[in-house]
């Protein structure tokens, strides 16, 4: 990459539009000299050249960093300017051929900047170039990087006083490619953190949570599943091998004579059903035995007993109520007979007859009136309970006892048919074999089914959770989805990281090495022969940087010389510039502003020629001039001045270097 015109139009204290048109001749003419006094607008050149490639990433390098973009923005507003527009324009062209014109332009509007920035390709505006500008330069020239190539004496400065090496590390990295990746990581790590709280999110979402336990009830129905069918087939497989033995053994048994045993099962199967109806009459007895009067009949005794007592002292209620009426008549017998004409005797004779028949009839001691307890219709209830109620329940249950014992003499003439028909003959052993190898496989094909029964139940609940699990996946499908690729991102980030580290980890030992190679030689190249400084190493872990002496022993840069910390810090850059593997323009503002003389003729001679293919140095008349003039004259392509008007209080840039050239 090579400049082919730089252009400044109301930028800083050039009032009006300028143009610096660079040379492409390609040979040992690589130096293009710019001439100009302190304050005549050398560093506003070199700040205009950043600014126009990098906008606000450039705010890092120029000297105003402190302040704000658009501040700085406002402030490069030439005060003189007849017009609105302030803009910077650099022109280039690619090694593979491509022409590129880069304008960025701002106006102030009230109390903002409006920035715009246009990109032309090749002579036609290219739209695209200049909405990703800043992604396309970091492809041609990392920003990183273009330290090594635009820099000017405060950078070499601080770099020569930096004791501890800080900013030559990050440079290092910069040049090595080494801070590209870490930006990679620091990148891929906190793409990691943001997939992982969103990862994080959805696990404890409602829905996932719900989603996560059916999933886990799934598991456990389909070990249950699959537990149950591994016993059913086992259970199959055993009913089988019963059913084959059993077979067996019944044609044995036939052929043993087996018919024995066949009667044998015909009263055992009648017997059976003789135990079946006792147990039903009992049951039956047993139902008799809630029935509401059941109790009472239980107790009927003392029913009849409360009933006959009842009725006795009815009759002599009865009694009493008939000898009050029998008195009552004697009474009026005797109250007629005082009226009848009868003699004193005749009269006694009368009385007496009375009272011995009134004696008969009347107790002596006439009881006291008593409640009756019992209402004449309760008394029409006792007798229905006594003589209805009591006979039926008697009748029913000696019925069903009759039934009972009648079953049972039943029982006892089979039993002793099959005590008569239980031989210990061949064929009943196999009868009996054949009962245990029925009874056992009975007992499996029970279990058998049981299995297949609880198979079933369980296949339910599958089909059950299956349909929660599809109505829970339609409220989690997108998120899921978005999950997936968030696992998928978390891993594959993760494994990119090792993957980056290690790069790292052999990319900076491998160029780490080079570099330490290339700093020696270059700074071999700048100073004087009689140096303490034999070698520069860098540590490829750390990238701590050691000076060391001809002895091997290490050097504080403080041992250095002025002049040897300058060149030091030049052969820094220079060396990075050559690692980094970029051409691109340099361009150096004041340059050899600290160095002695015994290092300007080195650094004129030895760095600018072999510094790049194009080297832009903007030069006061006290760093390049004499003899150091004559030292690179046959290098320099073309010579410029920026030229200050006091009645115009404003620079140009003429052709000339400072009147000699």
């Amino acid at each position: 990459m090579y400049f082919t015109k730089i252009e400044l139009h109301n930028f800083g204290i050039y009032n009006g539009t300028h143009e610096m048109c660079l040379s492409d001749e390609v040979g040992t003419r690589n130096i293009t000299l710019v001439g100009g006094l302190n304050g005549r607008g050398k560093t506003t050149f070199h700040d205009a050249v950043l600014l126009a490639l990098y906008g606000k990433q450039a705010l890092q390098y120029i000297q105003e960093k402190s302040r704000s973009y658009d501040r700085l923005l406002f402030d490069h507003i030439n005060k003189h300017a007849t017009d609105d527009e302030t803009y910077i324009a650099v022109s280039l062209c690619l090694d593979d051929g491509t022409c590129l014109r880069i304008k960025r332009a701002w106006t102030v509007k009230g109390k903002k900047i409006d920035q715009k920035i246009t990109v032309e390709k090749n002579g036609m505006l290219d739209k695209y170039l200049g909405e990703n500008w800043s992604y396309y330069i970091e492809e041609i020239l990392p920003f990183g990087i273009a330290r090594f190539f635009f820099f000017n004496n405060e950078k070499i400065t601080q770099l020569a006083d930096d004791a501890s090496f800080d900013q030559i590390k990050s440079s290092i990295k910069s040049a090595i490619g080494v801070s590209t990746i870490e930006k990679a990581i620091e990148h891929t790590d906190e793409v990691i953190r943001r997939k992982e709280n969103a990862l994080a999110a959805f696990e404890s979402s409602e829905e996932n949570i719900g989603y996560q336990l059916v999933e886990k009830q799934i598991a456990d129905i389909d070990s249950r599943l699959a537990e149950a069918t591994k016993q059913a087939n086992d259970l199959e497989h055993k009913y089988k091998a019963l059913a084959a033995t059993s077979a067996a053994k019944e044609k044995e048994f036939w052929s043993s004579g087996g018919d024995l045993s066949r009667n044998r099962d015909a009263i055992k199967l009648e017997m059976e059903k003789i135990a079946s109806e006792v147990k039903r009459i009992n049951e039956e007895i047993l139902q008799t035995s809630v029935d509401a009067a059941t109790p009472l009949f239980m107790c009927r005794s003392l029913v009849v007993q409360s009933y006959e007592s009842e009725q006795s002292l009815r009759q002599s209620d009865a009694k009493l109520y008939s000898g009050r009426i029998i008195m009552e008549l004697h009474r009026q017998i005797l109250e007629r007979l005082s009226d009848c004409e009868l003699s004193d005797s005749e009269r006694q004779i009368v009385q007496d007859i009375l009272d011995e028949v009134l004696a008969d009839h009347i107790p002596v001691n006439s009881p006291q009136e008593r409640v009756q307890v019992i209402s004449a219709t309760g008394m029409m209830l006792y007798e229905r309970l006594i003589a209805e109620v009591f006979q039926n329940i008697t009748e029913h249950i000696e019925a069903l006892i009759n039934q009972v014992d009648a079953q049972e003499n039943k029982r006892m003439s089979l039993d002793a048919h099959l005590e008569a028909a239980d031989e210990k003959t061949l064929a009943m052993q196999l009868f009996d074999v054949m009962k245990s190898i029925d009874a056992e496989k009975a007992l499996a094909n029970a279990e058998l089914q049981r299995q297949r029964d609880s198979i079933e139940a369980l296949k339910r609940q599958r089909n059950a959770l299956d349909a929660k699990r599809t109505q829970l996946l339609k409220a989690v499908a997108e998120r899921a989805h978005i999950n997936d690729d968030n696992a998928r991102i978390v891993k594959y980030a993760a494994m990119s990281i090792e993957v980056l580290r290690e790069f790292k980890r052999r990319l900076q030992s491998e160029k780490v090495a080079k570099l330490s190679s290339t700093v020696t030689s270059c700074f071999q190249e700048l100073v004087e022969k009689d140096s303490l400084v034999s070698r520069v190493r860098i540590d490829p872990s750390t990238l701590d940087v050691t000076i060391l002496d001809t002895d091997g022993c290490e050097l504080l840069k403080s041992q250095l010389s002025a002049g040897e910390q300058q060149m030091f810090a030049i052969s820094i850059v220079w060396a990075l510039a050559l690692t980094s593997g970029y051409k691109a323009p340099v361009v150096i503002d004041t340059p050899m502003a600290r160095l002695d003389s015994s290092h300007r003729a080195n650094f004129v001679t030895k760095y600018l020629p072999a510094a790049s293919s194009q080297v832009i140095v903007l030069s006061t008349d006290e760093e390049v001039y004499g003899r150091y003039l004559d030292l690179i004259r046959d290098n320099v392509v073309d010579y410029y001045t920026l030229l200050y008007r006091e009645e115009d209080q404003c620079t140009s840039i003429i052709h000339g270097y400072f009147g000699e050239v």
